[in-house]
């Protein structure tokens, strides 16, 4: 069995914040803080938003950039139009979807 060269990794995390998060506020954090942090998303480490709902989701990454990832998402301190304080927390981190749901 060949290794793949590229594994993901999913992150679980959950938001604290005074209000619900929509989906699309929160990928333009991930993109500004990306831009801030002089991060070509799609080159470096390719996050991906795979599932988020009631301030609770899952990030894709690559293996090698868990890390970066993980702290893309700590930056992020504020989020929307009036830029609600909000706090996140990483629950898991796994190799597989499936495991990952289970901790959603």
């Amino acid at each position: 069995m060949a290794v793949k060269e590229f594994r993901h990794r999913y992150i679980v995390f959950e938001i604290e914040a005074p209000r619900v998060i929509e989906r699309w506020e929160l990928i333009k954090e991930f993109q500004r803080l990306a831009s801030r942090m002089g991060l070509d998303q799609s080159e470096e480490i390719r996050p991906w938003l795979t599932a988020f709902q009631n301030n609770r989701g899952i990030l894709r990454c690559s293996h090698c950039d868990r890390d970066k990832a993980i702290e893309l998402l700590k930056g992020i301190n504020e989020v929307g139009e009036e830029r609600l304080k909000v706090t996140i927390n990483t629950v898991t981190t796994s190799g597989t979807i499936r495991k990952a749901k289970e901790s959603l």
